[in-house]
């Protein structure tokens, strides 16, 4: 039933905080209330204005102390030093309010009033020493039989307290000088207890940490009331400083916390905690200056209402901005920054220096400590030794790395910063796509001119350094000529146009039939044209060449016809001469058949010869969208 109860929709941060502030605040009323009221019946009431400044002192102290330690188990409810902590909060504002209608009120304090001030005076007091020493038992690391202590300390403490105002009722007088003693002692222990914390987390950084801070606090808070009042007290000496004044240094304790809350994340709360904490504070502030306004000026309650909404807009909601700023710390770059940061590390010249960027990014979001290179196996960024540590995993070309104390050790890494490494993961991971494609590419352009350098151009030079006529060899250096600027000039197409090819073929074989005599009939009817693989290009104009060359070199024509036509996807090429032909089958070495042929098979085509004594006739047929040619 009470599990079910802790899971009602109600039960939030904001209402457990909500009702710990409306406990404070009644009875900061209560004892407000027993400062104002008349000495006489029928006497005005006078106003707190006038009350001495002490007052203000114990007030503060008081409620400070019970709203920071309420606000902590507001968050953590369920967590055994959250629960501690806010008790000795409670036990900080009995004691402190206790003693204000005796010290300041104008009217008398009747006598079970009286003894109900003392009782919850000295039962606070004890009740803070024997929760210290129980926390501390407890946190932040639980020593060897803590429960036992605990329950030790419970009995000791509580059982003499309580005998002691039994006694000193049963008397008729009560002096303080015991409970003097027993808070001196409950001291004592809790020393002990925090060096004890000291030495169990001497393995542990971050719980050590959180130890000294926490138990520094307790020390100079808890003990400057006990070395000031608490000791004079039990040696039957006038206090140092009288109790009023020496109860300030119980929020020393309380304004530790809160700043150890961020610096070491005591009672492990992270940065909403904070935000909850601006969101009630300001909305508390808004109704104590509305009825600050409305009870000591006297405004109409609209217009206090309306002065207090602009002050709290005009001043507290920027102090709170920059107050946030302080005290969460955000990744030192923008959205945009970030995004090209990440492309220049995906883009960097080598694994190196894209490692080096890689970690110079991390250091400008989050400035840590110290960066070290990893051996965490895990897919996932994750914290590690409660956010002292953020677990960055490998990546493409990145080992993992171990990022420790953030912003120059001033914070510790959260849940929010690992979800902003999972997303610059992401990023990069997309990055190293689009490098490793863009990489893919160059190799690949990179292989292709390989190729057409040694299938073309290396086979056409070592032709025309071996070739004895010099005729035959001027036309395969125009050619390689002609081929080493094609390759040059269109090295980063993806393929050519197949019209402008061909236009380039018709002036080539021109220019060349022009120069032996020859005529050409060219007639193109394939219209608009897919562009062809560069590859696909090179086999075209391979056979053709290789086809003129023959006529010029064997037929004796006098006419060369070159005719393309096409039916669908497929080109019909026809190149045919008048000459005097030959026998392909007893064809020798020099006419290159051969290689057209291998040609015309990388073009995914057909290729035919049919020689005669009227002529030669040559018959390409080949698929437009035609396939790589192989290396």
């Amino acid at each position: 039933m009470s599990q079910a109860r802790a899971h009602t929709p109600w039960m939030t941060p904001n209402t457990r905080l909500a009702l710990v502030l409306t406990i404070g605040m009644l009875a900061t009323a209560l004892a407000s209330w027993a400062v104002m009221r008349p000495a006489e019946p029928g006497q005005p009431y006078r106003s707190l204005l006038e009350v001495s400044p002490v007052y203000w002192i114990q007030i503060v102290t008081g409620f400070g102390a019970l709203a920071i330690s309420g606000w902590v188990w507001a968050l953590r409810p369920r967590d055994t030093a959250a629960r501690l902590f806010a008790l000795s909060g409670l036990a900080t504002l009995c004691f402190t309010y206790a003693p204000i209608p005796f010290r300041f009120a104008q009217a008398g304090v009747g006598d079970d009033v009286a003894t109900g001030l003392i009782t919850l005076n000295a039962a606070g007091a004890s009740v803070f020493g024997i929760v210290m020493v129980a926390l501390f038992i407890n946190y932040p690391a639980r020593l060897p039989a803590h429960r036992s202590l605990t329950l030790a300390a419970v009995l000791v403490f509580g059982g003499w307290t309580l005998f002691d105002l039994t006694m000193a009722f049963s008397t008729g007088s009560f002096n303080g000088l015991n409970l003097h003693l027993i808070t001196v002692l409950e001291m004592l222990l809790i020393c002990v207890a925090v060096s004890a914390q000291v030495l169990a987390t001497d393995r542990d950084p971050k719980a050590r940490a959180v130890a000294i801070w926490f138990g520094l606090a307790v020390l100079f808070g808890a003990g400057g009331f006990i070395t000031l009042t608490a000791i004079p007290g039990a040696l039957r000496r006038p206090p140092i400083l009288e109790a009023q004044y020496s109860f300030a240094f119980f929020l020393l304790i309380y304004i530790g916390v809160a700043a150890g809350l961020r610096q070491f994340r005591l009672f492990e709360l992270g940065d909403w905690a904070y935000r909850i904490l601006f969101y009630v504070a300001g909305a508390a502030l808004l109704l104590v200056l509305d009825g600050a306004l409305v009870s000591l000026v006297s405004l109409e309650p609209s217009s206090a209402f309306g002065i207090s909404l602009l002050a709290v807009a005009l001043v507290y909601l920027p102090l709170r901005d920059l107050i946030g700023r302080r005290l969460l710390p955000r990744p030192g770059l923008k959205e945009d920054e970030l995004f090209l940061s990440v492309v220049d590390i995906a883009f960097g010249r080598s694994d190196r220096d894209r490692h080096a960027r890689w970690r110079t990014l991390l250091d400008r979001l989050f400035s840590p400590l110290e960066i070290a290179t990893g051996s965490d196996a895990s897919d996932e960024p994750r914290l590690g030794e409660d956010g002292v540590e953020l677990h960055v995993p490998a990546l493409a070309g990145h080992p993992g790395l171990t990022l420790r104390y953030p912003w120059q050790g001033r914070a510790l890494f959260s849940p929010r910063h690992v979800d902003t490494v999972r997303q610059l993961i992401s990023l990069m991971a997309r990055a190293e796509e689009s490098r490793q494609a863009y990489d893919r590419g160059v190799a690949e352009e990179r292989g292709r001119i390989a190729r057409d350098m040694h299938d073309n151009i290396g086979a056409q030079l070592l032709g025309a350094l071996h070739s004895g006529d010099r005729d035959r060899k001027d036309v395969m250096i125009r050619e390689t000529l002609t081929d080493l600027r094609d390759i040059i000039n269109n090295a980063s197409k993806p393929g050519l146009d197949l019209d402008e090819t061909l236009a380039d073929l018709r002036m080539e074989t021109a220019d060349r039939l022009a120069a032996v005599g020859i005529a050409l009939d060219w007639h193109n009817a394939i219209g608009q044209a897919p562009d062809l693989s560069t590859s696909a290009t090179h086999a075209l104009r391979s056979i053709l060449r290789e086809a003129v060359s023959n006529t010029i070199r064997h037929s004796g024509a006098e006419k060369l016809e070159v005719h393309l036509d096409r039916a669908g996807d497929r080109v019909k090429l026809v190149i045919a001469d008048d000459g005097r032909g030959y026998d392909v089958s007893r064809q020798g070495r020099g006419n290159g058949l051969s290689n057209m042929k291998t040609r015309a098979t990388g073009l995914a085509g057909e290729l035919t010869v049919d020689a005669s004594e009227t002529g030669t006739r040559i018959e390409l047929v080949f698929a437009l969208k035609s396939r790589e040619i192989p290396s």
